[in-house]
């Protein structure tokens, strides 16, 4: 069979990218030599005549290779794992990437973009986004590190970041207290049918699925703003001395909201392991609001007795669970 980039299968395999980021921009593939489909993928996507680079063995220089604004796709092989030895900061904007997976799920994921420990305070994440309009796309991200201040296992500070059919998840140093699979810091983000967390990772501080607050150094003024949210799973074990302070969704403080920050469809789930779990006191804990809201919209939570720990916060709850001649008017969320 000919594996030309023009021609049969090799054609195919090009437009079935584009077809997932309909772009003018290069693709880029990141795929280590121990993949089966390696030699062919080698025959499509070789150097172009224009003398760039299309093949990679890893995310960081593909990510070094790819032009900011230029709309570039960075496609991952979904056979093992691809490995960043810091934390990939995506500063640059509108640049795609894609795991080759088939596509769809919610989890386990083929393509996984994995840190380990790095010994360096500011790897905070797996992935950090500070860009505009950059996508992820069937990903799962895991951040292995015991480095104290590597809390998180993906940051969005950016700017209408994409994040689809991905999973996000801290796997080591969860007895650092803080720490949470997904922080939520920046602007008009969509994110939809995501996994964050495991529930077979018991944890006993204070932690958290979702954790909103502002970060500079990103494309916002470092507040967490129109934000939308739908389809998202929280998936967490609690240890017996984290009760009250591991949430679900942890705002943490007053400032860190403005305008408007959608969740529709939150499915949260807190897993009371035998003998060493516990129930959670509250799925969302936030602080005296001075300025957006948060909207939750249809969620359920289990493993907690509570919903939340107070009014005045700017969190509010939309369920409509039973016939109500109000519909789906919102309420603040209390106990």
């Amino acid at each position: 069979m000919n594996y030309n980039e023009n021609t049969s299968w090799g054609r195919a395999f090009i437009d079935s990218i584009a077809n997932i980021v309909p772009t003018f921009g290069k693709i880029l593939v990141v795929m280590p030599v121990t993949d089966p489909n390696f030699n062919r993928v080698a025959d499509i996507v070789k150097t172009d005549p224009d003398g760039v680079v299309r093949l990679y063995a890893t995310v960081a220089a593909a990510y070094t290779a790819a032009t900011t604004n230029q709309n570039d796709v960075i496609a991952l092989s979904a056979y093992g794992t691809h490995t960043v030895t810091e934390m990939l900061t995506v500063a640059k904007n509108r640049v795609h990437f894609i795991g080759l997976d088939g596509g769809g799920r919610l989890t386990a994921q083929g393509a996984k973009i994995q840190m380990g420990v790095t010994g360096v305070a500011t790897d905070l994440a797996t992935v950090l986004v500070t860009g505009v309009r950059n996508t992820f796309r069937n990903i799962k991200f895991i951040n292995d590190s015991t480095t104290d201040e590597s809390l998180y296992g993906f940051i969005d500070n950016g700017e209408g970041t994409l994040i689809e059919n991905c999973s996000m998840v801290k796997t080591a140093g969860l007895d650092n207290a803080g720490w949470a699979n997904f922080w939520m810091a920046g602007d008009s983000l969509t994110m939809r049918n995501v996994v964050l967390g495991q529930s077979n990772i018991p944890s006993a501080v204070a932690h958290y699925g979702i954790f909103i607050d502002g970060k500079t150094g990103g494309a916002t003024d470092g507040t967490v703003k129109e934000n939308f949210l739908e389809n998202i799973y929280v998936n967490m074990s609690v240890s017996t001395a984290a009760a009250d302070t591991a949430c679900f969704v942890k705002v943490a403080d007053g400032s860190a909201l403005n305008f408007n920050n959608v969740i529709k469809d939150l499915n949260a789930v807190n897993f009371v392991q035998a003998g060493t779990g516990t129930i959670m006191t509250d799925a969302v804990l936030g602080a005296a609001t001075v300025g957006g809201y948060l909207h939750l919209i249809r969620p359920s939570f289990m493993g907690c007795t509570g919903v939340g720990a107070g009014t005045g916060e700017g969190i509010y709850i939309s369920n409509s669970v039973a016939p109500d001649a109000n519909g789906g008017l919102g309420t603040e969320l209390t106990d």
